[in-house]
């Protein structure tokens, strides 16, 4: 038999075209997915296409004790819905919402028409909303966001408890503890140095110290002498902005006294005294008085006097004036001319 080329060559196309459309018809059949659609079918994929939403913030805060002629802008509400045509309107509630805050539906942009205090208020909690302006429908969720109040410095330390009184034993090793001070600073302590303290000393030196950070007042020198000087009026100031040019700051007043410690012994103003007593002065009658001055006070000031020696140590006796610290010799035996 003879075959043509002709017909050995239909046979194969025959067969190709039909392995090219059983292959097109499996492959759309096992990918047939639609947009925002989940096919759940043995073997395929699943695929989600969702739209993106969600807010665009630009800032969240408003700087304190605005004085400017305009309001203050506070930043911007922005949703993806929105396409610039003016069909999406900004509703803002809360807190200062339509008083302090006020909105641009149209843009989003929001403007503070008050000078706040942080000292008063430090934040506003609000609320926005998009909605579609024909149809008032919600185009996103309403979402809840903060407006913090941004501190500058403008209040100075205070010392809330002064001007104190205190005291410090005389003779006190230098670097004793005296007292600690404290002063408050009403501004934001999380934000700068606005309140972030710094302590010296105005009047003091060089009998005493304060350490810049804590403010304990310490004394700085040694042998510290009552007798010498009792009384000393510290002037301690706290500056905010941690001590920089600029900063804020108060002050107050430590009155200080050294307190008596026993180190000064009782003297006799004179070495020598001459006393005259009659032949016929009654035994344990008083026949004189002698003093011995002491700088201490207080207790540490009382005294008791004996006879040591000499030839009258058995004619005489002494004792002590416990309100005059007086010695008073009285006589012991009788006399003989």
């Amino acid at each position: 038999m003879r075959i043509t080329s002709t017909s050995c060559i239909c046979p194969v196309l025959v067969c190709l075209c039909f392995v090219q459309r059983c292959y097109g018809t499996a492959h759309h059949s096992s990918i047939k997915v639609t947009r925002n659609q989940t096919k759940h079918t043995e073997g395929e994929t699943e695929v989600h296409h969702r739209p993106k939403r969600g807010w665009v913030w630009n800032q969240f805060f408003v700087l304190e004790e605005h004085m400017g002629p305009d309001p203050q802008y506070v930043g911007k509400l922005h949703s993806n819905s929105d396409k610039g045509d003016g069909s999406v309107k900004y509703i803002l509630t809360g807190e200062g919402a339509g008083t302090i805050f006020i909105i641009d539906d149209t843009t989003g942009d929001i403007h503070s028409t008050k000078s706040l205090d942080r000292e008063q208020k430090t934040h506003y909690v609000l609320h926005a909303q998009a909605i579609d302006r024909r149809t008032n429908k919600p185009l996103e969720p309403e979402s809840e966001f903060i407006i913090k109040v941004q501190d500058i410095n403008d209040n100075a330390p205070k010392f809330t408890d002064g001007p104190y009184i205190v005291t410090v034993p005389e003779m006190s090793d230098m670097g004793t503890s005296v007292l600690q001070v404290t002063a408050t600073d009403a501004d934001d302590p999380t934000y700068g140095n606005s309140a972030r303290v710094v302590y010296s000393i105005l009047q003091g030196q060089p009998y005493f110290s304060v350490d810049p950070k804590t403010g304990v007042i310490r004394t700085a020198l040694h042998n510290m002498d009552r007798e010498a000087r009792e009384h000393y009026s510290v002037v301690i100031q706290a500056k905010d902005m941690a001590g920089q040019v600029g900063g804020l700051s108060g002050s107050t007043t430590v009155n200080i006294t050294l307190t008596d410690v026993n180190d000064n012994p009782p003297r006799f103003p004179q070495k020598h005294y001459q006393l005259y007593v009659p032949e016929s002065a009654q035994v344990g009658s008083a026949v004189g008085k002698i003093k011995a001055n002491d700088a201490d006070t207080g207790s540490n000031a009382d005294m008791t006097y004996s006879i040591t020696n000499g030839d009258g140590i058995g004619v005489f006796s002494i004792s002590t004036d416990k309100d005059t610290r007086e010695g008073i010799l009285s006589l012991k035996k009788p006399l003989n001319y």
